[in-house]
């Protein structure tokens, strides 16, 4: 199952060391905005972040750690829009390999809520690829109409 995991925040509370261990395992890294020449390192990176009022940052990896499982294939997406952030992460939660999709989107969640909370977002929601309103799993305010159908 295709799944989106978006985290919002504002710029000056969001805590940007998330970035660094993204980084490591990336395969590919560039900025769609501002048009960057640099080398796309976690110091530049950041660096790029704390002196544009928008940006947008994509980051593939193969190699995503969630909680104690690797996840491959994930796309990730950095945008700031003057004091807003949102990070997206896109993925199969066919990945996690647990025993079924609840329980993988339970291990999603609770690896969600730590992520909140020790980078210091606002706001996250789990929702399948391209949802419309109401179609998600849980948000920062419990659970949704999909999470309620899983068997």
């Amino acid at each position: 199952m295709l799944i989106e995991v978006i985290y919002r925040g504002l710029f000056s509370i969001v805590d940007f060391s998330f970035v660094k261990k993204i980084l490591v395992d990336a395969r590919e890294v560039y900025f769609t905005s501002p048009d960057v020449n640099s080398p796309i390192i976690f110091n530049s990176v950041v660096s790029i972040i704390n002196s544009n009022d928008y940006v947008d940052l994509v980051i593939n990896t193969d190699c995503l750690k969630i909680k104690n499982k690797i996840v491959p294939k994930v796309f990730i997406n950095i945008g700031r829009n003057n004091e807003e952030i949102e990070v997206l992460l896109f993925f199969d939660s066919k990945d996690l390999k647990e025993s079924n999709e609840k329980m993988n989107i339970d291990y999603i969640r609770n690896w969600t809520i730590e992520f909140h909370r020790q980078y210091n977002f606002e706001y996250y929601i789990c929702q399948i690829d391209n949802a419309d309103e109401g179609e998600y799993y849980f948000d920062s305010n419990g659970t949704g109409y999909l999470y309620n159908n899983l068997i």
